[in-house]
């Protein structure tokens, strides 16, 4: 798999099995905290059909070296970065939670660079419960089954679920604590009306993490925005829903036209 460097740090990311083709759309997926290229297993063969999908690690991540970010601002100059290094035309973005945080910063900051954002399991706002914080910091085998636990609807069968564990436990305490507080601070309440594209907001309807209100609160706030909820499905949607989840993406990737809110 491809490794750049970007900042100083060494990134790693996939693009597809067949590189980039000609005249289809870009993706870029991002994941969330403590994820991965794991994250988004579901998604790989269904996008590169038909566009040029990349799913990009963040620093101290999988593959990328070096260490994380405490900041969401710090994590969107890496993936301004990213886009930049491989000289990408304008491409659309999907942000999980943290990477929704990101995919939000982006919007708001370079505009210019994007088409449209997905917005999944995610918010203006992401509060981090403080024993998930002191649980990184004390016994981290411990807080990273009970963080997934509450990440995936009650209905998840326990391979899915100990596939989300192995991956967070694959990044570093210090890493993921860092992503925790990062989500911790974001607050861009007051500043997400200013969010001027295409938006697609996805969020499982069991979500614990980030609760459905989130999404309708961001459908509220960026103008023309779609809002699809998931059934069954909890935080990470597009690993428990792969299927009605990729249906949707792609709907809005094919017309990621502003629709009237209702």
């Amino acid at each position: 798999m491809p490794i750049i460097q970007v900042n100083g740090r060494p990134i790693h990311y996939w693009a597809g099995r067949k590189g980039f083709i000609e005249r289809r759309d870009f993706v870029l997926f991002i994941h969330g905290a403590g994820g991965g290229q794991y994250t988004w297993s579901y998604q790989k063969g269904f996008f590169e059909k038909e566009f040029n999908p990349i799913i990009i690690e963040l620093p101290g991540h999988g593959d990328s070296g070096g260490e994380g970010e405490v900041e969401i601002g710090k994590y969107a100059e890496y993936v301004y970065g990213f886009i930049k290094s491989l000289k990408l035309p304008r491409l659309f973005l999907v942000g999980h939670s943290m990477g929704g945080a990101i995919t939000q910063t982006m919007a708001l900051r370079y505009p210019e660079l994007i088409k449209g954002i997905i917005l999944v399991g995610t918010g203006a706002r992401l509060r981090v419960l403080p024993m998930i914080l002191e649980g990184i910091k004390t016994d981290f085998k411990e807080i990273v089954p009970k963080i997934n636990r509450y990440a995936f609807s009650r209905n998840t069968p326990s391979d899915l679920i100990d596939k989300g564990i192995k991956g967070m436990l694959q990044c570093r305490p210090e890493i993921l604590y860092g992503d925790f507080m990062a989500c911790d601070r974001f607050d861009i309440m007051k500043e997400v009306e200013n969010i001027k594209l295409p938006a697609c907001i996805v969020c499982g309807e069991e979500d614990e993490l980030t609760p459905v209100k989130y999404s309708q609160f961001l459908k509220n706030k960026i103008k023309g925005a779609r809002l699809e909820i998931i059934p069954e499905s909890g935080h990470m949607v597009m690993m428990e829903s792969p299927s009605l989840f990729n249906q949707k993406i792609k709907e809005f990737l094919v017309s990621p036209i502003f629709s009237e809110n209702k």
